[in-house]
């Protein structure tokens, strides 16, 4: 039968695990179908796990005595199985049938059928944490000929290797939660001589925090899981669920939701108050059997919930009721006792504020006395009870301030809620309990709570972990995930960084080796490298600005073509995202639309709806009748908005629905609004002429016209008296627009459109030959369906060297409205011939970060690009992370070369302004600033530490409020992240570029964890033209 059996190593598609080496291959038998044959060749090259054709599935052996967790991944592997072939395999405890010669033998090193098998594996694996050895040997146990050997150091080492060993085979971890297809095959082989193992993880504790779930996840659990208004809608049934993904994704530790749940007790009977023996509820039992460590939050201590308090706490939640806290706790932990358990302690105030009447003394002696509960609880098993105290807002503040942390307890960490690490473990204090860090993909609070969809930036997310994994703080990493939809990818990004940093790589590849091994996996091999792009450009464009703080006048609408710029980009990537969804199998577009296409069309048409206000607002200050469009088209978009959320939460029978119920348009404070609204749009009378006014500027303009011309950089239109078309002296001068030169932008922009009721016809005449419009007549109709937007360009080759002059073009309307728009032109001799660098445009250098002309590396430091990183491509930094100071024009450093063209008048010009964007990182060590270094040219080189030292304190929104506690963060920092990006400006003196000439800049890297993204020179050209959110595009490169 051998004879007739053809078997090829061909793969539908790649299937492997993220970051793991592919020991599971997918042979492809003939139409025979004689599956099993090969396999029982002496020198077959794999182990048959499963073969359909052959109707056979490799059982699995264990020993009854094993861990309940491991149990229940073995019985669920044998489902993943049967899922991929078709069969479903067969499990024994202790023993196998006699004719059963090969199998799958699963368990810990202790347990005892593991200890039966011979070699130096278990041996290896013994006192690891979750580590694990899979592969392939001879005689493993009495009566086996060959067995697949499956060795974890512990439970959760045991059950990663059975869940990893399913996602090569095709089962994606997100199978259940974003519908990810499980790839058929009709046999799966294991290589021989293949290894299947991992160490122990980068950090020991790693999880997820289900937070802020209403109204999104919760209205979906109550639907889903059919509870009744009043029952908990997280119960058992759901946490099956959940822990599940968890250790697909290699987490062991979780927060449970908390807004108005209570793990410990939901699905109790409490309707009569709680057990008087303190007993577990439904849902900590099950996280203890399936091997998921149990914590909870910040702000709730001892194993309690804050619900739990809010329906049985008796008096007031502070250390004046110290009597009934300390009864409170100790029945936590009395409850808890037997279950793995991570303990949070210390206290913050009711609801997630600050305590009442704090102080560092008293915090201090509170967690002292929650110690002495939990060594009375456990006795001489207490040195085994991981415990950790959270350093979070107010908290940060005390430790900044000297709080003492016992040494056995770890001390976690926060962000400040918008992904920069507000402290690690100071590296010259040693600290038993060691460090974490607690950090957010999703947040409530000031200075706006961010919950609807994916903003999060990876690279950076990569850059902060480094940071957090270079000073050991990396005993917990827990993240914020709110309702996880849509956030499953970053959740999933953090998750396997917190499992092994290593594998990604360095800055240069990290994300994108992740975001190519993620879409391989999910949408296919063929596709992952154009979703791998698609996502991490939706990574930058979404981390500019979270849509919750986006309004109608974000983005500039006359410098820069931002808005169009902006929107443009995202409906690119939108219509690349649909061309993938239209191209893949039926079966896999529920999952892409979820994570990709689904965040694409959401982020483009909210993008669109501010965009679409601002224009209907602008326009109506000009008098245009197109306000009216664009008012239509925000409404449009308002609609559509809800459309797409209905698509979502009817996809696949309406399997997701609630999970976008989050209202996210036009917030005005910090919290949520009870319901989306359109922002106001103006809407102007079509019937009504344009009224120039008193004093008419020209005699030969009529009192009433029908057209509107405006310009690039200026908010007025004319004929017209508006504040932005005089001089504030009664002046009223037709437009000029920004001076033109051969190496700014190609194009500068008029508006010609509708202003009234008449049809009009207009021309346009240059008075130069090599000055062009893109378009030289039209006619206006009054519903704006004609407006034009000229674009004017300029012939360099026919204009002549060194021109600096005036050119016109000359708008005439035929009611009368003409303009003569000038525009200045200027020539300059530029850079000679061979000369390489980036040279002036429109009175300004800019460069991204990763555009230098030289670098020098130190012995042990260097600038790398951190690839996607920040709001526009990526950013340089200095690696490897560690406590290295330099002194200012030491260390590592980067040169960019530029031209410029000369100042007039560079004695009586103001300071030439340098700009270093850097991303909006904060001082993580103690008592220490971050830091680098400026030169140009050879003037002296300016140390800058950016990072303000002078704390933020309390913020206040509603008068009579009480203050919101940020933590100890810089005074600048609500701009900071709601920009994300610090600008830091040196003043250069005019003179220095007085002359036509090269210039070098020089940046210096004096300490890790700063990130430089743009170097802005403005030479007049940016603050002149004013504001825009992003800034000016970077300039040409020569």
């Amino acid at each position: 039968m051998l004879r007739h059996l053809l078997v090829g190593l061909l793969a539908a598609r790649a299937a492997r695990a993220l970051g793991e080496p592919q020991v599971l291959d997918f042979p492809v038998a003939d139409e025979d179908h004689a599956g099993q044959a090969l396999f029982a060749a002496p020198r077959s090259s794999a182990v048959l796990v499963a073969s359909s054709p052959a109707s056979y599935a490799l059982p699995l052996l264990l020993s009854s005595n094993e861990d309940p967790a491991v149990h229940i991944a073995a019985a669920t592997f044998a489902r993943d199985v049967y899922k991929v072939t078709g069969v479903h395999p067969h499990i024994f405890n202790d023993t196998l049938p006699a004719d059963v010669k090969k199998a799958w033998v699963v368990g810990t090193v202790a347990s005892d059928v593991i200890a039966q098998v011979g070699g130096s594996v278990k041996d290896d694996l013994k006192r690891k944490w979750e580590s694990y050895d899979v592969r392939v040997v001879d005689r493993p146990l009495k009566g086996l000929d060959e067995g697949i050997v499956v060795t974890g150091s512990d439970r959760r080492g045991t059950v990663y290797a059975l869940y990893t060993l399913s996602e090569q085979m095709g089962v994606s971890p997100w199978y259940y939660w974003s519908d990810v297809p499980i790839t058929k095959h009709e046999i799966v082989a294991f290589r021989k001589g293949a290894t299947l193992a991992h160490g122990e993880p980068t950090v020991k504790f790693r999880g997820l925090f289900i937070n802020d779930e209403h109204p999104a996840m919760w209205g979906w659990a109550q639907k889903t899981f059919h509870r009744e208004l009043w029952e908990p809608a997280f119960q058992a049934d759901f946490y099956e669920h959940w822990f599940e993904l968890l250790l697909r994704l290699k987490a062991n530790y979780h927060w449970p939701a908390m807004y108005i749940s209570a793990f410990r007790t939901d699905g109790l009977d409490v309707s009569r108050g709680l057990p008087a023996k303190p007993t577990a509820g439904p849902n900590l039992v099950l996280a203890d059997r399936m091997g998921i460590i149990s914590g909870s939050s910040h702000h709730e201590p001892m194993e309690r919930n804050k619900p739990e308090w809010d329906w049985f706490g008796q008096g007031d939640w502070d250390w004046t009721n110290r009597e009934f806290l300390e009864k409170f706790w100790t029945y936590g932990a009395q409850r808890a006792k037997d279950k793995d358990v991570l303990y949070t302690v210390g206290m913050r105030g009711d609801g997630d504020m600050p305590l009442t009447g704090a102080s560092i003394e008293l915090v201090e002696n509170i967690t002292a006395v929650q110690l002495d509960i939990l060594r009375e609880t456990y006795g001489d098993k207490y040195d085994d009870v991981p415990k950790m105290w959270a350093m979070y807002k107010e908290v940060a503040e005390y430790f900044v301030d000297g709080l003492k942390i016992p040494d056995d307890v770890t001390v976690l960490f926060a962000d400040d809620n918008f992904g920069n690490i507000m402290s690690v473990l100071p590296p010259e204090r040693e600290h038993k309990g060691g460090a974490g860090i607690y950090y957010h993909i999703d947040y409530v609070g000031y200075p706006r709570a961010y919950k609807w969809i994916n903003t999060i930036n990876l690279a950076k997310t990569w850059q902060q972990m480094d940071i957090a994994r270079a000073f050991k703080t990396d005993e917990i990493w827990i993240v914020n995930v709110g309702s996880l939809k849509p956030l499953e990818m970053p959740a999933e990004h953090f998750l396997t960084l917190a499992y092994d940093f290593e594998q990604w790589g360095g800055p240069e590849t990290a994300v994108e080796r992740f975001l190519h091994s993620w879409a391989s996996r999910d949408y296919g091999a063929d596709v992952a490298g154009e979703v791998a792009d698609i996502m991490g450009r939706y990574s930058i464009y979404a981390s500019r600005r979270k849509p919750e703080l986006i309004n109608s006048t974000m983005w500039s609408l006359i410098n820069y073509e931002e808005a169009d710029r902006i929107l443009e980009d995202w409906e690119a990537l939108t219509a690349r995202a649909k061309k993938v969804y239209d191209a893949l199998p039926q079966q896999t577009r529920p999952a892409f639309y979820q994570n990709v296409y689904m965040l694409c069309q959401m982020q483009t048409n909210i993008n669109k709806l501010y965009i679409e206000v601002g224009k209907s607002n602008h326009f109506a200050y000009q008098a245009r009748t197109a306000a009216n469009t664009h008012a239509r088209l925000a409404l449009e978009a308002f609609e559509n908005d809800w459309n797409l959320t209905a698509t979502f939460h009817t996809l696949l029978d309406g399997k997701w629905e609630h999970m976008l119920d989050q209202t996210h348009i036009n917030w005005e404070t910090h919290l949520e609004p009870d319901g989306d609204a359109l922002p106001p749009v103006s809407y102007v009378n079509p019937n009504q002429p344009v009224r120039v006014g008193i004093p008419v500027p020209e005699r030969t303009i009529p009192h009433e016209v029908s057209t509107r011309v405006s310009v690039e950089n200026s908010y007025g239109a004319w004929p017209g008296l508006t504040l932005w078309n005089c001089n504030g002296e009664g002046k009223c001068p037709d437009p000029t627009l920004w001076r033109m030169d051969p190496y700014g932008a190609p194009t500068r922009w008029i508006n010609i459109g509708a202003g009234g009721p008449r049809e009009v016809k207009w021309e346009i005449k240059t008075d130069q030959s090599w000055l062009s419009v893109s378009r030289a007549h039209g006619r206006l109709k009054r519903d704006a369906s004609a407006d034009a937007r000229v674009y004017v360009s300029v012939d360099w080759a026919s204009v002549p060297d060194g021109f600096d002059e005036l050119a016109h073009v000359d708008v005439k309307a035929q009611d009368g409205a003409n303009v003569t728009v000038s525009i200045p032109v200027y020539k300059p001799a530029g850079p000679p011939e061979g000369w390489h660098g980036i040279v002036e445009g429109d009175q300004y250098v800019v460069a991204d970060a990763a555009d230098f002309s030289s670098r020098r590396d130190t012995a042990e430091h260097a600038l790398r690009e951190v690839k996607g990183y920040g709001r526009h491509r990526s950013g340089l930094a200095q690696f490897p992370v560690d406590t290295a100071n330099y002194t200012a024009g030491a260390g590592p450093s980067v040169s960019y070369d530029f031209w410029t063209h000369g100042l007039v008048d560079a004695a009586h010009a103001p300071d030439v302004t340098i700009t270093l964007q850097i991303g909006p990182t904060l001082n993580y060590v103690l008592g220490k600033q971050l830091g680098l270094a400026v030169q140009l040219d050879d003037l002296d080189v300016a140390k800058i530490h950016p990072i303000p030292t002078e704390r933020l304190g309390p913020q206040y929104e509603k008068p009579g409020a009480p203050g919101l506690y940020i933590g100890a963060v810089p005074n600048d920092w609500p701009e900071i992240v709601r920009n994300d990006v610090r600008n830091v400006t040196l003043g250069v003196p005019a003179a220095h570029f007085a002359e036509p000439g090269e210039h070098t800049l020089t940046v210096y890297g004096m300490t890790a964890g700063l990130v430089l993204e743009r170097i802005w020179v403005d030479l007049g050209g940016i603050q002149a033209r004013g504001y825009s959110y992003l800034g000016p595009p970077a300039s040409v490169r020569v």
